[in-house]
Parts: structure tokens; C-alpha cells; sequence
């Protein structure tokens, strides 16, 4: 290749990324800034570009469609497996809360107490994300089902929208291929009609208005795809949101009118109380945050998710799900059940049984496997030395905090990442796709499903030498798949 060629090739890649930055900054696809060395938050109201992928990032689409199809099945076995307390609290997770009181048991003590006083709330509301990647050129492994604050809807079908804006302005470009995304509209349908319900049930309640609460963290960086939601919301539906953090609910108090209804002030009540922050034990720094969960547990507010919904999603609960014999418990035929176990990597339980040949085969070969915690958010999973260290040290007991999991091995292709308006990163590339599901169900009525649709995805690209996956966190950069029938 000339140096003019070169030249001209660098020219025309950095009118693309000041255009694409430009789009981003002009659709609010932006996140709190944060300081380049340290990568603290540089203001409550300071903003720049969510980090990108310059071009869309190539994706089987036979995997692509199987992720989609699969969706709506884990729906109902999410459902199915949160009604059947007795295996979610008595047998699935007792192993993970005795090794990680401090959160996932108090996680476990809080569902209990709801089942002895009793359900104020049938409904429940799930905005539910899977996340695959690929095993080999074709094959969705998933890497987790997320069934709290499940991020990036908006600002991952904004990044959709701008690839194929772009990529419809050249020459060759094949926008087809580029699968439609609308995971922000199908978010916000599935809070209005959640809050319809809520309606439907205390239609004179009081002459409070029911609003949406959305449950933040304080210095929140990802507010603009939180925004984007409520925004929706109020220009779509008329529907107000309030946000809050744990600590604001936990001055809340119920109704005089009606039992357990979750008074917030200025007249208002919460119909629905979506959970953005709640995941993580950061979350909750004191009592009070607690508080302020079990409040809006015990209240008749449709969570989203409630406690047994959110436990569901712990990496101890998708390890336990791939024992033999257990998921069929929760799906409703053989067909479902076959898809659905397809796309489970190999998961081993730790601090439970003889489970020293598991550690010995892990020691021996540890590039083979990941370590997981029962955490939520990147940056929480133990790779190679790291892994290595934890199992060495780690007592039987503390052990049981944990799930090990088959690595996954996706194939690369090559990549532009963007951060701040420059290419930080341009060499292989692997990806992670998460597909997003709406479920709207009613405890103990298997026919009343308000709501039960796929609606959109996200997909995160990084550099082959990362292994965490998180955009908020830092280590992942917003993409979008081109459906490519192989690499």
C-alpha cells in the first residue's frame, strides 16, 4: 500500500469517527465523564460519548436468530423457577448464601420474610437480558441471564440505528444485514402496561397518581440511557417516573387508605418500582438501604424485579439450573428444554459435596476456566493466577460464594473502538450479545401473562486481551452485529 493510499485511508477513518462521535453526541448516546487516569466521575452533569465500535461487529446469524429464540422460553422458566420457592431458597442458593451472607443471604432472608407475611403483589414484571457469546463460529453459549438492571436498551438501539445510518452512506455498505433493534420502546411498553395493571387492581385506591419509581445509584454514570426511559415514558404513555435510591425509600411509608400501598410524596404512589441499582452489595452500604428494599418488597408496587425474580438471576441459580434432571422442572416441553440446555456451558458448584476433583481440574488447567462470584455490574470474575490464588486460598465453606464455569472461546474478527472521540483501540475484536425479553406474569396463574415479548438486544465488543465484559464498568465498547452467515 502507498503512503498516499495510507494517508487517504487515515483521513477518511477519522471523518467517519468524528461523524459517528458527532451522531453519538447529537442522540444522547453519552455517559457521565470520568477522569482519564483515575476514571472517577468527573461531575454529576458532565458528559461525553459512550465508548463505541467504529463499524458493526460481524455475528452468525444463525446464532443470532437461536439467542432470539430462546429468549422467550427463559422467560418462563425464569417465572416458573421464582414461583417454586421452596427449590429457589431451600435447595438452589442455600450453598451461594451461606457463603456470601453479607449480601446474597440477606437477599434470601428478605425473600423469606415476604413468603411468611405474604405477597402484597402477584404481579411481577421482568426486563430480562441474556447474554451470549459464541463457542466456535455458530454456537451461543450463555454467559449469564440478567434479571435486574438490565442496561444499555437505549443507548444499544441508538448504536443499531447509527451503524445503519453509516453504513447506508457508502458505496458497498449493506445495511441489511444489520438487524432492526428497538429494545428502548419494548423496555418502556413493558413499564406502561406493568403500570396499567397496577391501575387495573386499585382503580380507588386514593386520589394519589401512580408513577414508575426508578431505583438509582447516587453518582450515577449510565443516567442518560435511565433518562432516555423515562423520557419515553412521558411523551409516549403520559407516565411520570420519580427516580429514587434505596436510601429515599427507606423514609417512605405505606398509605392510610389502602395496606401496603408505597406512598413517595407530593401525592404520588408507586405502581411500579423498577430497579436500575440494587445488584451489587455497594448498593447497599448500610442498614438503611436494606430498609428501603424491604419496604418496597412488602409493598403492592409490581417490582421490577422482586426479590425472588432478582435471586433467580444469581450465577449459583444458573449453575444449579444445568444439573441434570432440573431443567425440565421449569420448561413446558422437551423441545424447549433441549434449546435451552444447548446453550449452557459447562458449570460446576463449589463448597458443596466432594468438590475437590472440580478445584484439582480446574488448578490443573485454569486458562479453561472462570471463576464467578454472585455479582452483577464487570469486574467481578477471577481469570488464570487469579483464579488460581482464590481456589488455593478459599476455604470449603467461602468457596460456595462461588460458581466455576467453562471459559468461553469466541472467534475475533477485527475491530475500531472509540472512546473520546479517537480510536483507542483498532486490532481483533470478540463480542458478547445479550438479548433483551419483556415478562409480565402473574404469580400462581399460569394463563395470565400480561406481556411475554423479545424486543430488542445489545451487543458489546472488546479486545480480544479483555476478559470482563462491562461497558459501564469500562472494559466493553457499544456495538451492533452485522449477521454474517459465517467468518
Amino acid at each position: 500500500m502507498t503512503s498516499t493510499t495510507e494517508e487517504s485511508k487515515k483521513e477518511a477513518e477519522d471523518e467517519l469517527v468524528a461523524q459517528a462521535s458527532s451522531w453519538c453526541a447529537s442522540h444522547g448516546v453519552l455517559m457521565g465523564a470520568r477522569d482519564n487516569e483515575t476514571r472517577q466521575p468527573m461531575g454529576d452533569w458532565l458528559y461525553e460519548p459512550a465508548p463505541f465500535s467504529l463499524y458493526p461487529t460481524p455475528f452468525s446469524k444463525k446464532a443470532f436468530d437461536q439467542a432470539y429464540a430462546m429468549q422467550r422460553p427463559f422467560a418462563h422458566v425464569v417465572h416458573a423457577a421464582a414461583e417454586d420457592d421452596e427449590w429457589l431458597l431451600e435447595h438452589a442458593i442455600v450453598t451461594a448464601a451461606q457463603g456470601d451472607p453479607d449480601f446474597t443471604g440477606k437477599m434470601v432472608d428478605l425473600a423469606k420474610e415476604v413468603l411468611a407475611k405474604g405477597r402484597t403483589q402477584n404481579v411481577v414484571l421482568g426486563i430480562l437480558r441474556s447474554d451470549y457469546m459464541l463457542h466456535g463460529t455458530d454456537m451461543p453459549l450463555q454467559v449469564e441471564l440478567n434479571t435486574i438492571a438490565s442496561s444499555f436498551g437505549c443507548l444499544s438501539s441508538k448504536i443499531s440505528k447509527m451503524h445503519k445510518e453509516l453504513v447506508s452512506t457508502e458505496d458497498d455498505g449493506d445495511a441489511a444485514s444489520l438487524p432492526d433493534n428497538h429494545a428502548d420502546e419494548g423496555i418502556v411498553k413493558g413499564l406502561a402496561t406493568a403500570l396499567k395493571e397496577y391501575q387495573r387492581q386499585f382503580p380507588d385506591s386514593s386520589s394519589k397518581k401512580a408513577v414508575v419509581v426508578m431505583v438509582v445509584q447516587p453518582g450515577e454514570t449510565n443516567s442518560c440511557d435511565q433518562r432516555d426511559l423515562e423520557f419515553l415514558l412521558l411523551s409516549k404513555y403520559n407516565i411520570k417516573v420519580k427516580r429514587m435510591t434505596l436510601a429515599d425509600l427507606s423514609a417512605c411509608q405505606y398509605s392510610n387508605t389502602t395496606p401496603n400501598e408505597l406512598s413517595i410524596g407530593q401525592e404520588q404512589v408507586a405502581g411500579v418500582v423498577y430497579f436500575r441499582a440494587g445488584y451489587t452489595p455497594d448498593d447497599y452500604p448500610t442498614d438503611t438501604e436494606w430498609k428501603g428494599r424491604s419496604i418496597v418488597e412488602h409493598s403492592t408496587a409490581i417490582k421490577c424485579p422482586d426479590v425472588f425474580y432478582h435471586t433467580i438471576g444469581a450465577k449459583k441459580v444458573q449453575q444449579a439450573m444445568a444439573v441434570p434432571g432440573t431443567l425440565s422442572k421449569f420448561t413446558r416441553d422437551k423441545e424447549e428444554e433441549d434449546l435451552l440446555r444447548s446453550s449452557f456451558a459447562g458449570l460446576y458448584a463449589l463448597g458443596e459435596g466432594d468438590d475437590q476433583p472440580i478445584v484439582d481440574m480446574a488448578l490443573a488447567n485454569p486458562n479453561d476456566f472462570v471463576l464467578k462470584p454472585q455479582r452483577e455490574g464487570g469486574g467481578n470474575n477471577m481469570y488464570d493466577d487469579d483464579l488460581v490464588d482464590a481456589l488455593t486460598t478459599l476455604s470449603y465453606a467461602d468457596r460456595g460464594a462461588f460458581i466455576l464455569m467453562q471459559k468461553i472461546l469466541p472467534p475475533s474478527s477485527h475491530g475500531s473502538l472509540v472512546r473520546r472521540g479517537a480510536i483507542v483501540y483498532d486490532g481483533p475484536v470478540v463480542c458478547e450479545l445479550g438479548v433483551f425479553g419483556i415478562s409480565l406474569r402473574e404469580y400462581g396463574n399460569a394463563n395470565r401473562i400480561l406481556m411475554d415479548e423479545v424486543v430488542g438486544h445489545i451487543l458489546r465488543a472488546k479486545s480480544v486481551t479483555t476478559d470482563e465484559g462491562g461497558v459501564a464498568a469500562g472494559y466493553a465498547f457499544l456495538s451492533s452485529p452485522q449477521l454474517v452467515n459465517s467468518f
